[in-house]
């Protein structure tokens, strides 16, 4: 019976120990044996996890000396399918949020269907699921966008990438909006000639 009240308090040790330590919060993110969180610096994460596999631009402010400068960009990193893809979201060269996507992948599959495409997609998935669009077009929106019905909302004025998907001669044109790396209106174009 001691035997028994022996091990069941060193289990409870040991779980008081496990509850009292303080976990890695979603203000920080391991790259390997490294830790990176909120307030590291551009270069200090890029060194310890690397360059991302997309860099977007959500902000930038035009300088005469320097012309065009990011004030607020996200990191997108996919670590492969056995790891979640991560997105990093830098204001002014410090690390700000860190966010957990879905499982990475291994080779963008290329298979999409035009229904796999939904709106909140970050263009890394988007990627994943559809490989590179056919063309991609840059323009200012004539009017504004929310994604989803809570969502942030883009006016009039934002800077905006369509990008064009092409399923074959007996499917409809896919043109997807992005807006700050996420897929934010999706619609179809019929093909003419």
């Amino acid at each position: 019976m001691e035997t028994i009240q022996k091990h069941t308090l060193a289990i409870g040790t040991l779980v008081a120990a496990f509850a009292l330590t303080p976990a890695a919060s979603a203000d920080s993110m391991r790259c390997g044996r490294n830790l990176v969180g909120t307030g590291d610096r551009m270069f200090l994460v890029r060194d310890l996890c690397g360059e991302p596999d997309i860099k977007v631009t959500l902000h930038s402010v035009y300088t005469i000396d320097f012309g065009f400068l990011p004030y607020d960009e996200e990191w997108q990193y996919n670590f492969g399918p056995q790891k979640f893809m991560r997105f990093l979201r830098f204001r002014n060269g410090r690390l700000t949020s860190i966010q957990t996507g879905p499982h990475g992948f291994i080779t963008p599959s290329g298979k999409c269907k035009p229904f796999e495409i939904s709106e909140g997609l970050p263009i890394l998935e988007l990627l994943n699921r559809c490989g590179e669009p056919m063309l991609v077009e840059r323009r200012i929106a004539e009017y504004e966008y929310r994604l989803g019905p809570t969502g942030p909302f883009f006016p009039a004025g934002t800077p905006v990438e369509d990008w064009i998907y092409d399923f074959g001669r007996n499917q409809f044109y896919r043109i997807v909006t992005v807006i700050d790396g996420r897929v934010i209106e999706i619609a179809s174009s019929d093909r003419r000639g």
